[in-house]
This record gives structure tokens, sequence and C-alpha cells, in this order.
């Protein structure tokens, strides 16, 4: 997916569905049992570490004084901003694997996305179930590197990986986006919900940063970087 205004339009649609979904279970549903990712294994990734605009550190600090000590509420940590670029495994890994990895896939990463700077516009907040994300339209260039990364790896070993990480979506997923608030129950409580009909129109600027392949924790506060050279 290439045109910006049909990507606007895919987050536009998925906020909807969520609305309707909003609407007749106006609680918090079951409480999830199981994390959505494992906490304390890493998972290979690439994306984006931009800086923290003033925007988005006053997106995140409203987020977290919405916690009020919920233990369900997962909310991205200051440090954890990141874009993500291609998701490749789920988290498998600990931190001795990482001298282990397979060298085919940072060759591959640098024949399509090193050095690529990455700029992502237009940052609207988009809303599931029971998450809430930070999304945008990602440049021309690393669009199409995206596009030619996954394509080179679903035609190499690594394409089990991503099946398992992603299911059988059309690889790569068309979102440019960040989870900014995971809730551990089916929805999220009204008190998030409601800011996000608050802001669901603002516009939260852009960010742009070097992509990266690295093992990250499921929300950046651990970084490995891989180099591709």
């Amino acid at each position: 997916m290439s045109n910006s205004e049909e990507l606007q339009q895919l987050y536009i649609r998925a906020s909807e569905k969520t609305l309707a979904k909003w609407a007749t279970h106006p609680d918090i549903g079951r409480v999830r049992e199981e994390a959505f990712y494992e906490p304390h294994k890493l998972a290979i990734t690439s994306g984006i570490q931009p800086a923290l605009t003033p925007p988005l550190s006053q997106l995140l600090h409203e987020l977290h004084e919405l916690v009020h000590n919920d233990s369900l509420a997962d909310v991205m940590p200051y440090t954890g901003l990141h874009f993500t670029f291609f998701a490749i495994t789920m988290p498998l890994y600990q931190f001795r694997d990482i001298s282990m990895l397979d060298q085919q896939l940072p060759a591959i990463f640098a024949e399509h996305a090193q050095n690529l700077v990455a700029t992502i516009s237009n940052l609207r907040l988009v809303a599931l179930p029971n998450q809430l994300l930070i999304a945008g339209t990602p440049d021309v260039e690393s669009q199409s590197a995206k596009a030619a990364f996954a394509r080179q790896l679903l035609d190499s070993p690594w394409r089990e990986k991503l099946r398992d990480r992603h299911g059988d979506i059309p690889l790569p997923p068309p979102f440019w986006h960040s989870t900014l608030l995971r809730y551990q129950a089916e929805f999220i409580p009204q008190r998030f919900r409601d800011y996000f009909l608050a802001h669901q129109s603002h516009n939260y600027g852009n960010v742009t940063a070097q992509v990266q392949l690295a093992f990250t924790n499921y929300n950046w506060t651990e970084v490995h970087s891989v180099s591709g050279d």
C-alpha cells in the first residue's frame, strides 16, 4: 500500500471497527491471563527509535496519567519510543543468542535497508479493542524498502519465523506504527476510550530516524542492534 491517503483511510477504518465493538461492550470484558508478548525474551525485529518530540512526549504523559495504578494497563515507557519497520520473529531469544545469529539475515537487511533513514508523517491515534496505537504514513523510499525486505525474507529460510510472528496475513503488514497502550483484557476501559475519542483527529507530527535491525524486548526498552555490514 503506497498511497498515503489509502493508508490513512485504513487507520480510520480500523478505529471505526473498534468503536463499533466498544459500543456493544461497555466493560473491559475478560481479563487476559496470558501476556501480549513474552516480557523476558527478545525478538528479532527492525524499526526506528526517533527522538521523543514534544507532541509525543505530551501524549505519553497524558496516557501515563490515565493509568491510575491500574495493573492491567501497560503504557509505553518514555524511553521505549519506536516505530516498527518489519517485525521478524516472536520473542524467542536470550541475550546469549545474539552472537549466534545466522548472518543471512543481516545481509538481507543490509541489501534493502542499510543506512536507510525513514520518516513517518501525519501521526494519529488508532484504536484497537484493547490497544491504542500511534501510526502514520512513510516516505516512498522506506515503503519500497520494507516491501523488498519482506519479499526476500519470505523467499528465505526465515519464512517460517515470519509466519509464526504474523500468521497468514499478506506481508509486509501495512501499518507503520507503535503501540502506546496494551490493556490486559478484551477491551480498554472507558477513560482510555474517552481519551481516544477526544484526540483521534489530532495530528502528532512526524518522526525521523535510521532503520535498524535489532534484538529487542516487546517495548524496545532493551535494544541490541545487529550490524548489516
